[in-house]
């Protein structure tokens, strides 16, 4: 590892520990069956205008919301919840009064965790929290972090680590009062102006895979082996005990079925169309030359994705059923139901990564 990740890679891991070890960070246990999370973050909620990053994927997430509520789960907004940098609370929060009642009800039922990131770290400041929030949420805390130890029979099974995933970067917790000033006063009319979206995954795939991997090499070398899942890069990330396939196909998979779809007798033009659209995507992407991604090993790393992605769809872990899930908002035929991305069982992973880790290597991440 070069010396300037190295020194990342250290940042970072200074300010994960900081808030794992804090007082302040709530120490909770929940039986392995009784599990029913639903963890999403960067929501980036704005005040409706052509700078909101949330308002294309409202309906997706409300969709999610019922869903979740329904089905007993407790809710889990790992930071980024409101875009604060770029409006005040009143504006996101009369802008959202619906998507604030839907979550309401799950802090009514007591299941209900919320978390600033850097973004909304407003929300950190238990005054500020009362004077806008109480009205809706009664006597809330927004936390920074939270550990949940997991149990199975009362006997330790592993912890979880939920945490918005920017402690210790420069531009995003120690410098964050000027990055807030330029987004609040330089980009956000420029974006208003454009209808430019600004919170979709960032381009920089050596970036993303740098932070992914800093906050990787943490939870693998933290004594206590806990299973970190976090926000703050709007990259989907899934570490599992199983090998999982990256996000996209081999171009010559595609290739190969491109060909074969061709060659039927009667071809299917919008199935021939959506295959060269895929294919001509991978080849794309790897002419941009972004890292190859690695398996997580071990499975130690989990990243919610994000609820602002460009085409209105949300992404977000479920802990659930004995499983650990990554999910996706609406489904391929944009109905109001989850599609399943990728899966695992939970105690497999508990498992993989209360053993003895590998030999540290370079640390990387893998899309799902």
């Amino acid at each position: 590892m070069a010396k300037g990740e190295e020194a990342y890679a250290s940042e970072i891991a200074a300010g994960l520990a900081r808030a794992y070890e804090s007082e302040e960070t709530e120490v909770i246990s929940i039986e392995v069956g009784d599990a029913r999370l639903a963890i999403v973050s960067d929501l980036h909620k704005g005040a409706r205008d052509g700078a909101d990053d949330f308002l294309r994927c409202e309906r997706a997430y409300h969709a999610a919301l019922a869903g979740y509520l329904e089905r007993g789960f407790t809710l889990c907004v790992v930071g980024d919840g409101d875009e604060l940098w770029e409006n005040r609370p009143e504006e996101v929060l009369g802008a959202y009064k619906e998507t604030l009642a839907l979550e309401a009800e799950f802090h009514a039922a007591g299941r209900y965790h919320r978390f600033w990131g850097n973004h909304d770290d407003i929300w950190r400041y238990p005054d500020q929290v009362a004077r806008h929030l109480y009205g809706t949420f009664p006597e809330l805390k927004v936390r920074e972090a939270l550990r949940i130890r997991l149990t199975r029979g009362g006997e330790p099974a592993g912890e979880l680590f939920l945490v918005h995933g920017h402690q210790g970067t420069l531009e995003s917790e120690r410098f964050s009062w000027f990055s807030r000033l330029v987004v609040r006063y330089i980009w956000r009319p420029l974006q208003r102006r454009l209808g430019m979206a600004s919170n979709t995954p960032a381009r920089d795939y050596a970036l993303r895979q740098r932070h992914d991997s800093a906050m990787f090499s943490w939870a693998r070398a933290e004594p206590n082996h806990p299973i970190l899942i976090a926000g703050h890069t709007h990259r989907p990330v899934f570490g599992s005990s199983k090998p999982q396939p990256s996000g996209q196909r081999p171009d010559s998979l595609v290739a190969e079925e491109l060909e074969r779809a061709r060659a039927e007798e009667e071809p299917d033009l919008e199935r021939i169309a959506a295959l060269r659209s895929e294919l001509e995507l991978i080849r794309a992407e790897q002419r941009r030359g972004g890292p190859a991604p690695l398996p997580i090993e071990p499975p130690c790393y989990f990243n919610t994705g994000c609820c602002s992605f460009g085409d209105g769809d949300v992404t977000g872990i479920e802990i659930a059923d004995g499983e650990i899930r990554l999910v996706r908002w609406l489904d391929d035929e944009e109905q109001p139901r989850p599609k399943l991305l990728v899966r695992d069982d939970l105690a497999d992973v508990l498992g993989a990564v209360a053993a003895p880790a590998p030999p540290a290597g370079e640390p990387s991440s893998t899309p799902a």
